[in-house]
This record gives C-alpha cells, sequence and structure tokens, in this order.
C-alpha cells in the first residue's frame, strides 16, 4: 500500500442536503460534535473531523474497525466506512490499494465490482479506476476463482475521488439516518410499553429531537420491574451523544395500591407524565402505541398546550423492525399486543383529577 495512506473513517450524512445552506450548517457541526463525542465516550478519540465534498471525515481514530461501528449508530449518519485516504496519489497508487482491499475483502469464487465516485474535479479518470482496478484484481486474484459483476456483486470495492486525492474502501455500515440530535425538541417518552416505547423514542430520536425516559417501576408488576424498565432506557443511552443522559424513574406499587380498574394505571401514569412534562419544560410528550381509537388516544390532548406523539402507528412491521434493529432488541421482544389502551375514551374532565392529585416529588432521576 502507499505510504501516503493514512486510515480514517469516512461518514455520510443522511438529509442535509434537502436543508437551506444555514440550517445545513449548523446540522453539519452538530453531527462533527455528535461523531467526537461518541468517540471519545469510548477512548477513541480522534484528531479531528472535517467536512470533505459531501463526506464528513474522521482523521486519527483508534481502531478504526471500532471506531466506524461506533460513528454508524450517531444519529444523522446515512452509513460510515472505515476507508484509506491517499493524498496526491497517481493511479497506480489507487490501484495498488484497491488490490490490497481485493485481497482482504474477497474470498474464493465470489464476485465483485469496483465503483468509482468523483465529487469534486479530479486529474484521475473514474472509468480508469474501475477498468484497470478490475483487471489488476483478476490477475492478483487468478488462484481464488474470482469474477467480475457489473450488476449483482458478492463485493463492491468503493474509490471516492475528491480533488488531488483519493478514499478507498469497501464495507458500508448503515447508520440510523435522520437528523443530529438536538436539532429539534427535547421530548419525554413514557416507558408504559415495554420495547415499543423504546422504539418511539428512536423514532422522534431520528427526527432530531432528545428524548428523555419517564420510568414507572414495579415490585410486583411484573413487566415494570426496575431492572428490565432500565435496561430499556439504557438501550437508548448508548445511542445518545450527550453527557450526563437521564431517566425520571417513579415507583407506582404505593400510588396504585388502591386502583384496580381496567386500565386505571396506565391513565394515571400517562396523567403523571404529562403533568411532569409540562412542569419540567418538555417540549413534546411520546407514547408507545401502535394502535387504538382515534378519539381514545385524542383524550390526552386537552390536558395540557404539549404536543402529543404516536409515532408507531400505522407503521408496518417492516419500519417496526427496521427501529428493534437500531435498538440492538431481539426478535422474540417485539410484540405488537404491547402499547395499545384499547378503545375507552376518557374525558378530560376525569383526567383532570388525576392530575391534580399527582405529587412530583415522587420522580427520582437517575443517569443512565
Amino acid at each position: 500500500m502507499p505510504r501516503a495512506a493514512e486510515p480514517v473513517v469516512l461518514v455520510a450524512s443522511s438529509e442535509f442536503i434537502l436543508k437551506s445552506s444555514p440550517v445545513r450548517r449548523t446540522l453539519e457541526q452538530r453531527l462533527i460534535d455528535d461523531l467526537k463525542f461518541a468517540l471519545r465516550r469510548e477512548n477513541l478519540d480522534c484528531s479531528r473531523v472535517e467536512k470533505e465534498a459531501a463526506r464528513f471525515v474522521v482523521f486519527g481514530p483508534k481502531q478504526t474497525d471500532l471506531a466506524t461501528a461506533i460513528c454508524r449508530n450517531v444519529f444523522g449518519v446515512a452509513y460510515a466506512a472505515a476507508a484509506v485516504l491517499l493524498t496526491n496519489p497517481t493511479l497506480d497508487d489507487v490501484i495498488e490499494t484497491v488490490v490490497e482491499f481485493a485481497r482482504r475483502e474477497i474470498s474464493a469464487g465470489k464476485s465483485f465490482a469496483i465503483r468509482a465516485h468523483r465529487s469534486t474535479p479530479t486529474a484521475l479518470s473514474r472509468h480508469d479506476v474501475e477498468v484497470k482496478g478490475g483487471s489488476m484484481v483478476l490477475i492478483a486474484l487468478k488462484d481464488r476463482g474470482v469474477r467480475v459483476d457489473l450488476g449483482d456483486p458478492d463485493v463492491t470495492l468503493h474509490v471516492d475521488l475528491v480533488g488531488s486525492d483519493a478514499y478507498v474502501y469497501c464495507n458500508k455500515l448503515v447508520g440510523p439516518g435522520g437528523l443530529p440530535l438536538s436539532a429539534q425538541w427535547k421530548m419525554l417518552a413514557v416507558l408504559d410499553s415495554g420495547p415499543l416505547s423504546v422504539l418511539a423514542a428512536l423514532a422522534m430520536m431520528r427526527r432530531g429531537c432528545v428524548v428523555e425516559f419517564f420510568v414507572p417501576v414495579s415490585n410486583t408488576v411484573a413487566h415494570l420491574f426496575a431492572e428490565s424498565q432500565l435496561a430499556l432506557a439504557r438501550r437508548v443511552s448508548r445511542l445518545v451523544t450527550r453527557p450526563n443522559y437521564k431517566a425520571f424513574v417513579l415507583e407506582i406499587d404505593e400510588l396504585f395500591k388502591e386502583r384496580h380498574a381496567a386500565n386505571a394505571e396506565r391513565r394515571l401514569l400517562r396523567a403523571m407524565a404529562i403533568k411532569f412534562a409540562m412542569e419540567n419544560r418538555f417540549k413534546g410528550i411520546i407514547f408507545g402505541d401502535v394502535s387504538g381509537h382515534l378519539s381514545s388516544l385524542g383524550s390526552y390532548a386537552g390536558l395540557s398546550p404539549l404536543p402529543i406523539f404516536y409515532p408507531l402507528l400505522a407503521l408496518e412491521q417492516e419500519d417496526l423492525s427496521d427501529l428493534w434493529r437500531l435498538a440492538g432488541l431481539e426478535s422474540r421482544e417485539l410484540s405488537l399486543e404491547d402499547g395499545s389502551e384499547g378503545g375507552f375514551i376518557l374525558s378530560e374532565a376525569e383526567m383532570r383529577p388525576l392530575l391534580d392529585e399527582f405529587p412530583l416529588s415522587s420522580v427520582r432521576e437517575v443517569q443512565l
């Protein structure tokens, strides 16, 4: 590999191109800050992160593959790739690097393609990189019986040509996409629907919202045991690129010991969460329902000026599966039965007494 080759992480953003120039610059800086924070938290500090054409380049990361895996979990990232930066390379330098990647990535009998992209004017030809690169890979790996397949290759080798430089990489790790955190509101998610509450929080985080959890816990209700509830909240905390990420815990056994009516507990919890969100200046509240009558879901709307979001409503199974993969959940943990309140309708007049009796001092803050 050429002496000038430098290991880097190449990061592609998700939706920034759709924004105006001032907004785009703000989002880009937030993404840079988030990438640095995510790496620093795992003791993988980098020397710098720079925007290069339509990509972000992480320079000087320790353990490039691990750094790539960390970057791919940052909101706003479309994909991340462990790459090699060639500074002022000749065509032979680029081809030599492509062949080294091929030796490492293409096993016997597999097909491959080389895709060269040009982000800015450059002296190197995309066509030459692809054609000569393919020929040299076939020669170098002739004992493995590899073949070119431009339609559906087993392995794709990428070369991005940017000015006088070139980036060579192979595996793209798909990120969560969306917008960087803090691009939008700070919101409160109610962790009363098991894993579905986590998916609802992630859906809003993908839209740039910082989401904290209102966490009911119980010593008697199995799905609200403190250990399991906080474990669910921590699945989100690993994706939050902010220090001091916290949740708000409410122990419900004493509060609920006199209540036995169907759905009363959930109605009370949500009333409490709304009041807590109002008092603590959250900009919205999130519920994890995946189904329900609109008249029932709208029964909370009159309690406060806060908008109430049901981001999982009407999502297909495939959409939910994408979110649980992001959360690192097992498929068996995803149940569409959780999170639905059924068909009851609760008036504002019935809900307000529940709000009035809720003591905010019952909520304690915990670091995740």
